[in-house]
Order: structure tokens, then C-alpha cells, then sequence
């Protein structure tokens, strides 16, 4: 019985993983048509990276202020401008797994701000790599969040 439950599981977050079933990241731009995070092998995670759109301030994410371009060495292409302006304003984007794990690994998952509902949960639980870096900080965090915890 428990190699079937197992098996069913398995199945359902395949399924879930290619339903598409994944709310709109707010802020994300137009590369997908539908502003979702469930269409590349990497940008599957939903998260706040401004205060609001209306201001538009880098959310600071340890005590230093950092934020997330500085913890993932993209400041040089900050794109905080297009998350906060039209076609979708809002404050998140749809960031690569990979670093989702470096900023979990540097910051905690208690202070990554993750939207559960736009974000491919299935996918990213599934995953094991990517861009080279190990995601079971991710996993574990998502897992927490998303799965036991259903925060955000």
C-alpha cells in the first residue's frame, strides 16, 4: 500500500506540475505571455523583491540591507522598474531556482518572501539542481512554506 500511495503522489505533482494550475506573479513581466512561473526550466519560484509598486524600494533581506540582486550578484541588471510598471505591476518576480536556494542559504528561510500560490511548487519539489547549485535548502524551505506550512 504505501509503494502505491507513493506512486499516486507521484503522479498527482506531475500532473499539477504541467496543469499550468499556478496564479500570476505579480510584477512579473512579459516573457510568458501569462505572467506565470511555469514555463522554463528555471524561473519557477514567485518571490517579493520590492515593497510595493507604488514605491518600489528593494526589499532588504539580512541585516546588512542587501537585497536580492546584491545576494545574487544580478544588481548590474536590476529590473526592479518592470516589476513595478505595466503590462503587471506588482512586487514579485519569477527567479531562477538557483537562487532561490542562495538567497535561502544566505538569509534563512524564514526571511525569503515566496508567493506559494505562483509558485510551481510540484516543479521545484521535484527538481534536484539547477545552474549547478543543490536546491534542497529550497526544497526544504518551499516544503515548509507552501506544502506544511501554506503561509503565503
Amino acid at each position: 500500500m504505501p509503494k502505491l500511495l507513493a506512486a499516486f503522489t507521484l503522479s498527482v505533482l506531475s500532473v499539477l506540475s504541467h496543469s499550468g494550475d499556478v496564479a500570476v506573479c505579480p510584477g512579473e513581466g512579459p516573457r510568458y505571455g501569462d505572467y506565470k512561473c511555469n514555463h522554463d526550466r528555471t524561473h519557477r519560484v514567485c518571490a517579493k523583491l520590492v515593497d510595493n509598486p507604488q514605491d518600489c524600494n528593494e526589499l532588504s533581506w539580512d541585516n546588512e540591507g542587501d537585497s536580492f540582486w546584491d545576494i545574487t550578484g544580478q544588481q548590474r541588471w536590476n529590473w526592479k522598474d518592470r516589476i513595478c510598471n505595466e503590462p503587471n505591476p506588482g512586487d514579485s518576480w519569477c527567479i531562477c531556482m538557483w537562487a532561490t536556494a542562495r538567497l535561502i542559504e544566505r538569509v534563512g528561510c524564514d526571511n525569503v518572501h515566496i508567493n506559494c500560490a505562483a509558485t510551481d511548487v510540484p516543479y521545484v519539489l521535484n527538481s534536484y539542481t539547477d545552474g549547478g547549485v543543490d536546491l534542497a535548502s529550497a526544497k526544504e524551505c518551499i516544503r515548509a512554506k507552501c506544502v506544511v506550512g501554506r503561509q503565503e
